[in-house]
């Protein structure tokens, strides 16, 4: 099987509230899946590797459900893009620990996926989810204050 997939994380202060999130394309360019996380108070670059790890962990749900899969894996992070494909090192003591997770993942035989770079205008739909996860984290916080 061959997917697309879409993956993007932000962060809303840097380090602030941050989401990540996912859309996984068929073979036919239909959205097969797609899903956003609230991360808690972290920094645009972890929340940009926490996308493309559970991009990595829905992939593998895939191939132990029909076989290997193959993904080409589009994020409008190029820092972590060039970090993933070892233009750039990892430094970071935070993302280091993330890096040995997804490099993990992503070595499973029965995975074949690149990482490429998009410009953020051809990442919109995972750019929506972060957005949208973000703003009902946003929205519940204003409700918890109100209720109190």
């Amino acid at each position: 099987m061959k997917y697309k997939v879409h993956i993007d994380g932000g962060s809303r202060g840097n380090p602030g509230p941050a989401a990540s999130a996912m859309v996984i394309y068929d073979e036919n360019g239909e959205v097969l899946y797609e899903k956003s996380k609230y991360l808690g108070i972290t920094t645009n670059n972890v929340a940009e590797w926490e996308a493309l790890k559970g991009a990595l962990l829905a992939l593998t749900f895939l191939a132990q459900k029909h076989g290997k899969v193959e993904a080409e894996i589009f994020a409008d992070s190029e820092l972590m893009v060039k970090q993933f494909n070892g233009q750039y090192k990892v430094r970071d003591e935070k993302l280091k620990e993330i890096y040995a997770e997804v490099k993990k993942l992503a070595a499973n035989p029965a995975l074949k996926v690149t990482l490429s770079h998009v410009y953020r205008e051809n990442n919109k739909a995972a750019d929506r989810l972060v957005n949208l996860e973000l703003d009902r984290q946003e929205n519940a916080n204003i409700d918890s204050e109100i209720i109190e």
